[in-house]
């Protein structure tokens, strides 16, 4: 049974996830980079704080940012192979 996922196109919401704990994986669609995560309880809370706005280290949120950026354009890179 495959694992249900979570899909966005917004670096900014993965961004959050990833900061609180979840990996991205990435899927390349003719050159467009869909993070996905794994569906579960913490997902949900942590969608939730992202739209309530919590409060987020802002050093860390940017250097997470950036990095995830980074591993998107060289997944990017990678679709002819």
């Amino acid at each position: 049974m495959a694992q249900k996922t979570f899909s966005t196109l917004d670096i900014s919401t993965a961004a959050f996830l990833e900061l609180n704990g979840i990996p991205a994986k990435f899927e390349n669609q003719d050159g467009r980079i869909i993070f996905l995560f794994p569906i579960s309880d913490r997902l949900y809370e942590l969608a939730h704080a992202y739209n309530s706005n919590v409060p987020v280290p802002v050093a860390d949120f940017v250097t997470c940012l950036k990095a995830l950026r980074g591993r998107m354009l060289t997944a990017r890179g990678a679709r002819n192979g």
